[in-house]
């Protein structure tokens, strides 16, 4: 069994009232509800710094649209002339 810490927090009272609704609804205790919340935060977070890692990683590579490029592109729609999607990584004209 792993190791487990003890910790308190303070929570606003409606947010405490919410926790204690929601432990009494699941028929769970008001510690579990706290652990899932803080590990899916916590995952959520990993997941999405891991993205933003890669999304610096690609741009450090080149690989992205330029804003501008985008914003010509999305004035061009609806128009006579309306350009082709733009590529990541292409020449930029």
């Amino acid at each position: 069994m792993a190791s487990e810490s003890k910790f308190s927090i303070s929570l606003p009272d409606d947010l405490r009232s919410e926790v204690d609704d929601y432990a009494t609804l699941t028929r769970r205790s008001r510690a579990f509800i706290i652990k899932e919340a803080v590990a899916a935060y916590v995952g959520d977070q990993q997941a999405y710094l891991a993205s933003v890692r890669e999304a610096e990683r690609e741009a450090d590579e080149g690989n992205f649209v330029p804003g501008e490029t985008v914003a010509d592109w999305l004035a061009s729609w609806g128009t006579d002339s309306e350009l082709p999607a733009p590529e990541a990584g292409a020449p930029q004209t």
